[in-house]
């Protein structure tokens, strides 16, 4: 299927704190109106120091929702976890993840049907991206809806007087790689699946897809048992993200040159090919303003600490990825593949492993702006940052390298990051406000990469010793096309904790959103 290409419509519906952002002036009302949509992202997660992050998903419509949850790492936004959720009418999911072990675990008692099923009430992250994943980022995609609420996935899925759904092994047979509309159940295209009427027979039905609706409500929460600390807020919500459906199978992905895979949709739309691509370019636009701006505590006297977090989505759709998974695999090795900057080939131009791979933001240089809350002069140490207004020509830089990064004001860390080391020395100012000015990796030349179907282009092997991987037998481009280096997405924001040594009952702790200033 070779669907048009549809006009964006992307309309940020973010919470009302966030109404700094560049460029979307109209989405303000939205946002205080409903905080929907069709895509939600979650600006951070961790299962470090005895945290659990919890995830809230709610379907508000009177429409069966096919969902997209995928766990993204914090250093590189690599897809950590992902399944895919069917949520019948009105209906809410509830998980937490958790250290168990060296492993993260997504866990819930919910009876909602996923794909794949949760083992045990449990998604266990697998290996491959498991390490510097303790903490990350979480995309909540709406794939698409039924036609009908009389369609096969929607009478499966629907939950009973006792709350069980009726089939989710049924529902299950339309994640399947391979579908044929009359004989194979799974998916045919982004728009059809097909399954088996009842798992108890045989009889197969064909399911068609509408876009998903802007009807999801995603909030989350991070709790520290031990300290009695816990903070959450909702997700940053995004409507008319897709404009079509785009339901993906939950057997194979990229490394298998399968672009109906678990990779899609992602945050640069639905699925290759078939529509609704080209959409990380909106976002950046939405996302993209040029400062971050919040406020700060180091109360020593207290016991108050103020962590930053910043987190820029979508970096991974700025990556050659067939490219960069072999840098990936073969790192460490006589035959290894680096994933160099450079200038970036066309769209649908197949560089196997030469050429440029990463053209990302990232590492971001932020220009710090710290002020208290008198505004006065304070002195501090050479090299540190110093407290606004400022002598004249010194300029105070720090580089953010990762996706999610992790700002720690003052001596004590409130979350405990592993991936980001950036401390601010405020020793004379208990607390205050500050602005970041973030600007795109000067190093870099800023592109949005994407697949194509494969047109007789030679696979790229990436042979790492005797286990080999064919990673694309697709072509792999990446173009610089209208994207705005100074556009960089942010979401994020400033995580409060007050605690009481001699009574840790009674610690709190509270989450700020950022605020966004425009471009100069």
């Amino acid at each position: 299927m070779n669907a048009k290409f549809k006009p964006l419509g992307l309309v940020a519906a973010v919470a009302a704190a966030t109404a700094g952002y560049n460029g979307v002036a109209n989405a303000q009302s939205l946002a205080a109106a409903s905080d929907l949509g069709n895509l939600a992202l979650i600006p951070y997660y961790t299962v470090r120091d005895g945290n659990v992050t919890g995830v809230h998903i709610t379907n508000t419509s009177d429409a069966t929702q096919v969902v997209k949850v995928r766990l993204r790492r914090g250093t590189d936004s690599m897809d950590a976890l992902d399944f895919n959720l069917i949520l019948s009418p009105k209906d809410v999911w509830t998980g937490f993840l958790a250290a168990e072990g060296e492993n993260v675990v997504f866990n819930t008692t919910d009876n909602s049907c996923t794909a794949p099923a949760a083992a045990n009430g449990k998604f266990t992250m697998p290996g491959i991206y498991r390490a510097d994943a303790d903490e990350g980022y979480i995309e909540i995609i709406g794939m698409g809806q039924p036609t009908s609420e009389t369609a096969p996935i929607a009478v499966s899925a629907k939950h009973a007087a006792t709350g069980i759904p009726a089939d989710c092994a049924a529902v299950r047979d339309n994640f399947f790689a391979g579908g044929v509309a009359t004989t194979t159940r799974g998916v045919v295209d982004g728009v059809s699946t097909v399954q088996r009427i009842s798992s108890a027979g045989t009889t197969l039905a064909l399911n068609e897809y509408d876009a998903p609706e802007d009807v999801l409500k995603v909030s989350y929460f991070i709790r520290d048992a031990s300290s009695g600390r816990e903070f959450g807020n909702s997700a940053t919500h995004i409507a008319g993200f897709l404009t079509q459906a785009a339901i993906t199978n939950q057997q194979f992905g990229l490394f298998s040159a399968d672009l109906l895979g678990f990779d899609y949709p992602d945050l640069n739309g639905g699925i290759p090919e078939q529509g609704d691509r080209g959409q990380f370019s909106t976002l950046r636009s939405i996302l993209g303003g040029a400062s971050v701006i919040n406020d700060w505590s180091a109360n020593a006297d207290l016991n108050v600490g103020t962590d930053w977090v910043i987190t820029f989505p979508g970096q991974y759709t700025m990556l050659d990825l067939p490219h960069y998974f072999g840098s990936l695999l073969t790192a460490g090795t006589d035959d290894a593949i680096p994933c160099n900057a450079g200038a970036p080939l066309a769209t649908g131009v197949f560089a196997g492993t030469t050429g440029a791979c990463d053209h990302r933001d990232i590492p971001a240089v932020a220009s710090f702006d710290v002020y208290d809350r008198e505004e006065q002069q304070r002195s501090q140490p050479d090299g540190e940052l110093v407290v606004s207004p400022q002598l004249p020509g010194l300029t105070v830089q720090t580089l953010l390298p990762f996706e999610v990064n992790v700002v720690q004001w003052g001596p004590e860390a409130v979350l405990g990051s592993e991936n980001s080391d950036i401390t601010v020395a405020v020793p004379e100012s208990p607390f205050g406000w500050a602005e970041l000015n973030v600007t795109s990796a000067a190093s870099k030349v800023q592109a949005i990469c994407d697949a194509t179907a494969d047109n007789g282009l030679p696979a790229a092997s990436l042979a790492n010793g005797a286990s080999g991987i064919v990673a694309a037998a697709t072509a792999y481009g990446c173009d610089s096309t209208g994207v705005n280096a100074d556009e960089i997405p942010k979401i994020g924001f400033v995580a409060w904790e007050r605690s009481f040594p001699g009574n840790p009952d009674a610690n709190y702790g509270r989450i700020v959103e950022h605020s966004y200033g425009s471009a100069p």
